[in-house]
């Protein structure tokens, strides 16, 4: 019987919840804007200056998307069948997924700019219908989950787009062809780092654990070579995890009964069970250091400097935001080809994670609590 940290546990449990919130939250609060906002895209809608600006431009028709899409699902569809990964038709199954729950959770990321995932409601799926098949589950959970979150870029890129005035044309071939660059530089840069990194991704290199394709391969063997019948079913270990589905349709609706019910409490309409869900999206694979650090300088940024240096945050919180991103990236690199490409190692003390990497001294004993022998 496989057993799973209570925190890695506690995750499912919570993606359960999440995906049940978004759908339900949505409905409640947004339903009525919804349909107004469809009703309304029927109709020339010319009041808007940002529409009346960018009517100066020709707009990239239509055609152009279906063209693309009909293209890489093919594409998809030949390298799922003669790669042997799974069977090309669950391609239908995973873009409807995607397309299902592309509206709610654009919605939430829109207003909150926090992305809700569904790698593991694609994983479920995958696992019930192929179980004892894990290639086919991360092929399934690639297509189905991808696809939403790159889709929600695209649109925050037209998005921006739309208001810096650029062509529709020019933001879509700008957009295809980065994304062809940088899907040929990152399968070459991964490449580079298999083959010339010693114990790159193993318990060895602490320096490369590759927390995330880690957590991609434990859930590969969780939802397809084990199934989500055996590790959620009936009498299985982890079976009331399934309630997350239950509490998170649940949760909303009491949220927005609330606020219906006293509408004088202003902060009842900023509860917002999705968020409080899909928060813990990244727990794991994020080490412990990462969510106290997210907290405290969320709490600073946008707490005390947005209450007492409104001027400040409002004119450079965001740029801000986006140097630091910048400036972590290129220290990455720096690190890399400066210190660890020169077999230069940098001090190991508590700050870096300790001996283990991650400050857990723990952090790679099994469900007992006992460590691995190397």
């Amino acid at each position: 019987e496989l057993r799973m940290t209570p925190i890695f546990a506690f995750s499912y449990g919570i993606s359960f919840a999440a995906i049940t919130a978004v759908i339900v939250h949505t409905i409640l609060y947004q339903g009525k804007t919804i349909v107004k906002q469809f009703r309304s895209s029927l109709k020339d809608n010319t009041g808007d200056i940002h529409a009346k600006l960018m009517s100066h431009y020709k707009e990239a028709p239509e055609w152009w998307y279906t063209i693309l899409f009909v293209v890489a699902f093919i594409l998809a569809a030949i390298v799922c069948h003669f790669g042997e990964l799974m069977p090309w038709y669950y391609l239908f199954l995973a873009v409807a997924i995607a397309f299902f729950f592309l509206l709610p959770t654009g919605i939430v990321q829109a207003v909150t700019n926090q992305a809700i995932g569904l790698n593991v409601i694609t994983e479920f799926v995958i696992g019930v219908a192929r179980p004892g098949d894990p290639l086919a589950n991360v092929t399934f959970k690639t297509y189905g989950y991808i696809t939403q979150f790159q889709a929600l870029l695209l649109v925050s890129d037209l998005k921006l787009g739309h208001y810096m005035k650029i062509p529709p044309r020019a933001m879509f071939i700008t957009q295809l062809t980065g994304t062809i660059i940088a899907g040929i530089i990152n399968f070459l840069t991964a490449n580079y780092l298999m083959n010339t990194i010693p114990n790159i991704c193993t318990q060895e290199n602490l320096h490369w654990t590759c927390p995330n394709a880690n957590t991609f391969f434990s859930a590969s063997i969780i939802w397809g070579a084990i199934g989500p019948i055996k590790m959620f079913g009936k009498g299985a270990t982890y079976s009331y995890l399934l309630y997350g589905f239950l509490i998170g349709g649940v949760l909303p609706i009491l949220g927005w009964i609330l606020m219906k019910t006293f509408p004088k409490i202003e902060w009842l309409k900023y509860i917002h069970f999705p968020i409080m869900f899909s928060a813990t999206a990244m727990m794991p694979p994020a080490p412990p250091g990462n969510y106290p650090s997210w907290l405290l300088v969320g709490f600073i940024f946008n707490f005390i400097l947005a209450r007492y240096a409104r001027p400040w945050w409002k004119r450079y919180a965001y740029v801000f935001s986006a140097a630091m991103d910048s400036s972590v990236a290129f220290g990455v690199i720096i690190i890399f080809f400066v210190l660890q490409n020169n077999n230069i190692e940098f001090p190991t003390w508590w700050g870096t994670g300790g001996d283990t990497g991650d400050g857990c001294p723990l952090s790679h004993a099994n469900y007992y609590g006992i460590m691995p022998r190397n």
